[in-house]
């Protein structure tokens, strides 16, 4: 948050709203965890996606709907596996979380 603050180039991507929410930010994760617990099902499930590194999470994310879906000549081999630190279900993620 902050490099977006003072790099130049990434400025533009603050707006006042983000900089109001900062104050709330507790207030959003209570309601973030609250709504996949009360959400996720087996039918629909939440999967969290951490992204720190934004071309292994984009990998894992497609990685992930091509193993929830079938489809004719899917290959689970060449679509490699899910990375367990990177994609979990989202009660598992948060229910290990101080």
């Amino acid at each position: 948050f902050k490099e977006r603050q003072q790099h130049p180039l990434k400025q533009w991507k603050l707006s006042p709203v983000d900089l109001a929410s900062l104050d709330k930010w507790e207030e959003y994760t209570v309601a973030k965890e609250a709504m996949f617990h009360h959400t996720d099902s087996v039918d629909a499930p939440w999967a969290v996606i951490k992204s720190d590194c934004k071309k292994r999470a984009r990998l894992n994310a497609l990685r992930y709907v091509l193993h929830s879906l079938p489809y004719d000549g899917r290959d689970l081999k060449e679509i490699g596996p899910l990375d367990p630190l990177l994609v979990s279900r989202a009660p598992l993620r948060y229910s290990n979380e101080d």
